[in-house]
């Protein structure tokens, strides 16, 4: 389907059609959507850490914990959790799912929006470097919740687990519009993929 078609077709019918995916692994996806925004708002208040009592650090920190809870339970389904979801089924780390991303990558520079089942293809890819950005972050975030002290400034280790925590700064927003760009351009085409995350509907 290319970009310049646009309104509903026989094509948008079936992206849609392939992108169904089961309640929790949608609402997994909305809770890091939404902490994933609240952390990257609250962060720029947090360097308020230096001074005690600091509110945007402190809200920070709890927005940091949501994260980190839906990170795990992410990370939990993507191992146990129903076949289609688990991260063996379709993890881009062989020849045959690298080989569909090439493809998804070649039919985006001719305008063609890919049309495959749900984490295949670029979309796992995407999304699997997306999970492993926030998996840094919730883990980085945890250390720095219980190794910084309010009212003093970062040292030592804890200063350099800082300066990792804060490209988050960076590679979240880079994430987010690569991801909210996908999402966009099926939209344009008339496939409103994220109606089914943010509305846990079918169509």
């Amino acid at each position: 389907m290319t970009l310049l078609e646009g309104g509903k077709s026989m094509e948008t019918d079936r992206i849609n059609s392939r992108n169904d995916l089961d309640v929790l692994t949608r609402i997994l996806h909305l809770g890091l959507v939404v902490f994933g925004l609240l952390a990257l708002i609250t962060g720029n208040f947090a360097d308020d850490y230096k001074k005690v009592g600091g509110l945007g650090f402190i809200t920070h920190e709890w927005v940091g914990i949501g994260v980190t809870f839906f990170v795990s339970l992410r990370l939990g389904y993507g191992f146990w959790g129903p076949v289609p979801a688990r991260f063996s089924s379709w993890l881009p780390c062989n020849k045959e799912r690298l080989k569909l991303v090439m493809e998804d990558i070649a039919g985006l520079l001719k305008f063609r929006l890919p049309d495959r089942q749900p984490h295949q293809g670029l979309a796992g890819l995407v999304e699997i470097s997306g999970l492993l950005l926030f998996f840094l972050l919730a883990m980085s975030g945890v250390f720095l919740f219980f190794a910084i002290e309010p009212g003093y400034r970062a040292q030592g280790m804890t200063h350099f687990v800082k300066e990792i925590h804060e490209l988050g700064e960076i590679l979240l927003p880079l994430f987010f519009v690569v991801h909210g760009g996908a999402v966009a351009l099926h939209a344009m085409t008339g496939a409103h993929l994220w109606r089914k995350m943010v509305f846990l509907r079918n169509r």
